[in-house]
């Protein structure tokens, strides 16, 4: 989803937005991933809508969510990842740097939230699947297919 201007000034919404698309970016190379696309994803920006109707709508599993605020020669990233169909936050960090230059520290804080978000999707996609398993369907299904097993 497009990050927050959480700094008091409008002309911040230009980085703002190039985290935001820099994320899609990035977040598009996860192997087996679906990202939505930085142009339907900004037609939410500035709109408060609850994450499981975004969830519906788009017909994803998972929002990142965050904000970004300059305060004099600080810069401050906030990220959460939810789930859509059910609200829950996942993961969420926030990162806290100097501000010096603008692409390499964007470039910076984008890698890294890419990073953990790729381990952080296949650890709730595991969650997801382990409440979805019935086991003993799971353990029928394999004695059924293993010659010479009974029951």
């Amino acid at each position: 989803m497009p990050f927050a201007n959480l700094s008091s000034a409008p002309e911040q919404d230009y980085f703002v937005d190039g985290v935001t698309g820099s994320l899609t970016t990035d977040l598009s190379r996860i192997s087996g991933s679906f990202v939505i696309g930085q142009h339907t994803a900004f037609t939410y920006k500035g709109k408060s809508v609850d994450v499981r109707q975004i969830g519906r709508e788009l017909n994803v599993r998972y929002a990142l969510e965050g904000s970004v605020q300059r305060c004099d020669n600080r810069l401050r990233v906030n990220v959460q990842l939810i789930d859509a169909t059910t609200g829950n936050h996942l993961w969420a960090d926030r990162f806290d740097k100097p501000f010096a230059d603008l692409l390499d520290m964007q470039d910076e804080i984008v890698a890294r939230i890419a990073r953990t978000l790729d381990v952080q999707l296949v650890v709730a996609e595991s969650r997801r699947a382990a409440r979805t398993l019935n086991p003993d369907a799971a353990d029928l299904y394999s004695r059924a297919a293993i010659p010479g097993t009974k029951d």
